[in-house]
């Protein structure tokens, strides 16, 4: 049996060797909007394209991703490291660890507390001193942080 290519010396078995097409080589083309069933255009569903003539969907679709978007504070998973920046020279070593965590809708400091290593909740100011920008947080064995900016321009805490 002679195979599609031509070859008479080559056995040529439909089962074991893959159906050739030959003829004008097919260029791939990029990507287009165009139903394969009916040729009308598709449209962006929530996730995919999808015809709203004939209901095919191209579930092979993946968006594009820009590698040039800005990543997510949140999402860094970034753990910052606190050292002590008030009064007492025996803390001057003493280190807390402080990570973003969302709340509802806005993102807050989820600190551990340096004495106990448990988290803490953020508590109210008590009105005085509003000039200066701190953040109060108190865990449940009664210890007190308060978040402030150090004197190099980073944070702190006393």
């Amino acid at each position: 049996m002679v195979s599609p290519a031509g070859d008479h010396n080559s056995y040529y078995s439909p089962v074991i060797e893959p159906y050739r097409i030959y003829g004008p080589e097919l260029v791939a083309k990029p990507r287009q909007f165009v139903c394969p069933r009916c040729e009308s255009q598709l449209r962006m569903n929530y996730d995919e394209p999808q015809c709203l003539q004939c209901g095919y969907v191209d579930y092979e679709y993946a968006p594009p991703v820009d590698a040039n978007k800005p990543k997510s504070i949140l999402s860094a998973g970034t753990r910052y490291v606190l050292r002590y920046v008030g009064d007492f020279h025996s803390l001057t070593e003493t280190l807390t660890y402080v990570q973003l965590r969302r709340v509802r809708n806005r993102v807050v400091f989820g600190v551990t507390c340096p004495f106990c290593q448990c988290q803490m909740d953020q508590s109210s100011l008590s009105g005085k001193r509003r000039e200066v920008r701190e953040e109060r947080y108190k865990c449940n064995e009664g210890h007190r942080v308060s978040l402030t900016p150090a004197k190099s321009g980073g944070l702190g805490w006393k």
